[in-house]
This record gives structure tokens, sequence and C-alpha cells, in this order.
């Protein structure tokens, strides 16, 4: 009797401790994406930020509002790459470097499944652009800012 009172006591104990751990690496997942979800559209506003008002397109001006209000609150790859593909077609081509396809950017964007995948597009539209068409403060913000990139998943 005494051993079945001492095993049925480890098994209770070990039940506790497997249910609790559970219960803690399920509210670190969901920290972990929202934390995702929430530097998405941080990492959006910041580029855009960064992207001298004379770089882009004057219809721009009237939709920058819009744009940042919902870019701040993306949360999924879909909508980082919508938010990549209508900031790509707002800026000046003559701001891209010579040989950067913006249309092909804008149709990749319409194949995008995976946020990593979403932050490779947003990383290429950084990169296809020329040093001219950003602030002199992005060159002291881009390696953190790239650095926050690469961790979305």
């Amino acid at each position: 009797m005494k051993k079945f009172v001492t095993g049925f006591l480890f098994v209770t104990a070990l039940t506790v401790v497997t249910v609790s751990a559970n219960a803690q690496l399920d509210a670190l997942k969901k920290t972990a994406t929202s934390a995702t979800e929430s530097t998405a559209g941080k990492l959006l506003s910041q580029f855009a930020g960064a992207i001298k008002p004379t770089s882009f397109l004057s219809s721009w001006a009237g939709e920058k509002s819009s744009w940042l209000g919902k870019a701040s609150k993306v949360t999924d790859a879909i909508g980082v790459a919508q938010s990549v593909s209508s900031l790509a077609g707002a800026i000046k081509p003559d701001m891209f470097k010579s040989g950067f396809n913006v249309s092909n950017l804008i149709q990749t964007a319409g194949t995008v499944k995976t946020m990593a995948s979403a932050a490779g597009l947003l990383k290429n539209l950084e990169g296809g652009l020329k040093p001219e068409a950003l602030t002199s403060a992005w060159s002291t913000q881009r390696s953190g800012w790239l650095s926050a990139l690469n961790l979305l998943k």
C-alpha cells in the first residue's frame, strides 16, 4: 500500500510539473508571436520614415499618413508584403539603384507566404534604394534595423 501511495504521489507530481511547463511554453510562444507581429509594423514604419520625403512621388503626400497607420499595425507576412509593395510603388523610379527591378519586387510581394520571406522582401527594397534616397540618420539605424529584420520568422 505504501508503494502504491508513493507511486501515485510521484505520478501526480510529474503530471503537475508537465502541465505547468506546457503552460509556460504556451505563454512564451504567445509572447514571441506578439513580439514578431509588433516588430514587423515597427520595422516597416521605421524604414518608411528613413526615406527622404523628396524620394517619393508627389501622390505619396496624401497617402503617407494612411500607409503609416496601416503599416504600423501589420501582424502577418501578407500584410508586410502588401505594405512593401505599396511603399515601393510610391518611390520615384530614379531613387532606385541601376538594375533594381521594382516590378519584380512588387510581383514577388504577391507570392509571399512566410514572415521570413516578407522580411527578405523588405530587405530587398532597402538594398535597392540609392543612398541619397535615405536620410543621413539611416546609416546609424540600419545595422540595428537589419538585425531586427533578420529575427522575423
